[in-house]
């Protein structure tokens, strides 16, 4: 599957529930060395929003979000429910959506990996 047909697919968790669609394909270059020049990407995760994808422009990923306080704050609403499902949570693809093995309850705020310093890119 190529990374272009995630992008936009319905996430549902263990028990079914809607958690939103795929935004975005997180990956980590530590794959095996290619033409002994650089090491192959793999994905670590999505980013999986509850709403349209059109409301992400990168705000929600950064380290931390400079600005006025009206623009932070509502940066922070817009993207209150934007996930980060790790590739390890995935359970497979049924058809056109993608089904975890978690409830979304486990499942990490974007936010968080910054916040943890869990961020893997």
């Amino acid at each position: 599957m190529r990374m272009s047909e995630l992008i936009a697919r319905p996430v549902v968790d263990s028990a079914g529930e809607v958690v939103g669609q795929v935004a975005d394909v997180r990956l980590i270059q530590d794959g095996p060395l290619l033409q002994q020049v650089q090491n192959a990407f793999r994905v670590a995760g999505l980013i999986v929003v509850a709403r349209h994808t059109g409301r992400l422009f990168g705000y929600e990923r950064g380290p931390a979000i400079k600005g006025p306080w009206l623009i932070r704050a509502l940066l922070r609403v817009l993207h209150r429910d934007t996930r980060y499902v790790t590739w390890e949570q995935v359970g497979g693809i049924d058809g056109e959506r993608i089904v975890l093995r978690v409830p979304v309850r486990e499942l990490a705020s974007v936010r968080d990996l910054y916040q943890e310093g869990r961020a893997d890119a």
